[in-house]
């Protein structure tokens, strides 16, 4: 795939607007506190994985909940982020914006890029953390687990469990669900 052509931006910290001047040439483009991150699309199994999940909590889904392939999520001006999968609640899906915002996420789920982990493992984290968003999953095909994270009441998250490969996750949040490892990996 071709490097992205992006503009020269000088003045000041990058914005929601601006992205969406970018052209549209497969890049994921995310703000992180008015920075641009620029990732190449998924990789097979990083898009492979998150389907998989996808449909496993969509045959447990409640009524009252979607599931979300990577849409934008809308923090302020200057951080603007793209997850892998977002649960929302279902009536959300009639509104017509550009972009989510925290609170209609009551779940973001990241599957680790390959290429740069610490977006996923730390930017993401803080990131979800901050913003308010209840439930943060991060995938992990390395080690094949599935690490759950809660808000902790002080603007972080703490680990609720980690679930591994031979292994089922069970959550109560945002809807009581049950996923076998072996199915996601």
């Amino acid at each position: 795939m071709a490097t992205p052509q992006i503009r020269s931006h000088v003045e000041g910290p990058w914005t929601v607007d601006d992205l969406y001047a970018l052209p549209d040439d497969g890049f994921r483009y995310e703000i992180f506190d008015g920075s641009l991150l620029v990732s190449p699309p998924p990789e097979f199994s990083h898009a492979s994985t998150a389907t998989i999940l996808r449909d496993a909590l969509n045959r447990q889904g409640s009524d009252n909940f979607a599931l979300l392939d990577s849409p934008g999520l809308y923090v302020t001006p200057t951080k603007y982020y793209i997850p892998d999968l977002v649960v929302i609640a279902r009536e959300r899906l009639r509104d017509r914006g550009r972009c989510l915002g925290p609170a209609d996420v009551r779940l973001a789920v990241e599957v680790v890029s390959p290429n740069n982990p610490s977006n996923d493992l730390v930017l993401k984290r803080h990131a979800y953390a901050a913003a308010g968003i209840p439930r943060y999953w991060i995938v992990d095909e390395r080690d094949k687990t599935i690490t759950v994270l809660g808000l902790d009441g002080s603007g972080g998250y703490s680990q609720l469990a980690v679930a591994r490969r031979g292994q089922a996750l069970r959550a109560d949040e945002p809807y009581p669900l049950t996923v076998d490892l072996e199915e996601i990996f």
